[in-house]
């Protein structure tokens, strides 16, 4: 398997499917190890929950933001700790009001891509117990869902007001998978959608920061 060009510890992937399930390779060759690491939380998840619900949104790094910060990793561990802080506030305050809650863990994939004119953006992932978040709900910020968590956990990091990050996240069509444990369609269907993340072209490997990223597991 040939290496990557840019990263040598990289290995990159050319088959069309991947431990039996069709990835994309429409926008270019695959790196294995992002696959690899893909695969697994996926699996992680699954094994602890029946149902999972998947996520995929954008989320944009203005132009003005300092260089820095932008050819870095901190906005997006920025984000990611806000967003797990607003869910976990949001469910205990849900148990608070009597309600019944069911846990989860917030797992994640991300990439980050830089466009033919600088512009950096993240391609992301979440996973979560389909008993406790089902779609991302309503487009709109004054809902308590996960369109206004992320909205608001973006804004964090970015030290933005939600209601300014006009054009800064992008929320695709069909954004919400749900993945039934033993399920090959369902499985197969969310796993070809997160592939595109695994994708080698539109990387930054000479910056010396990481352009994939995932939860521990």
């Amino acid at each position: 398997m040939k290496r990557n060009p840019f990263n040598t510890n990289h290995h990159i992937y050319t088959e069309p499917t991947y431990e039996g399930y069709e990835i994309q390779l429409k926008h270019g060759l695959v790196i294995r190890e992002y696959l690899d690491k893909t695969f697994n939380i996926f699996q992680k998840t699954l094994d602890q929950y029946g149902r999972v619900c998947m996520l995929r949104f954008d989320l944009h790094v203005p132009d003005d933001c300092d260089q820095i910060t932008k050819n870095s990793n901190q906005l997006m561990s920025k984000f990611i700790a806000s967003l797990k802080a607003k869910i976990k506030h949001s469910q205990a305050q849900s148990i608070k009001e009597g309600n019944r809650v069911h846990s989860t863990e917030v797992r994640f994939l991300w990439c980050r891509e830089v466009s033919s004119t600088g512009g950096v953006h993240y391609h992301v992932v979440l996973l979560l117990n389909h008993g406790a978040y089902r779609s991302i709900g309503k487009f709109d910020l004054k809902s308590d869902n996960m369109y206004s968590r992320i909205h608001e956990a973006w804004g964090s990091a970015l030290g933005m007001h939600p209601a300014d990050l006009l054009g800064l996240i992008h929320i695709p069509i069909n954004p919400t998978y749900c993945i039934f444990r033993n399920d090959f369609q369902s499985f197969q269907d969310a796993f070809y959608r997160a592939s595109y993340l695994c994708k080698m072209e539109t990387k930054d490997y000479e910056q010396g920061i990481h352009s994939f990223g995932g939860s521990r597991i």
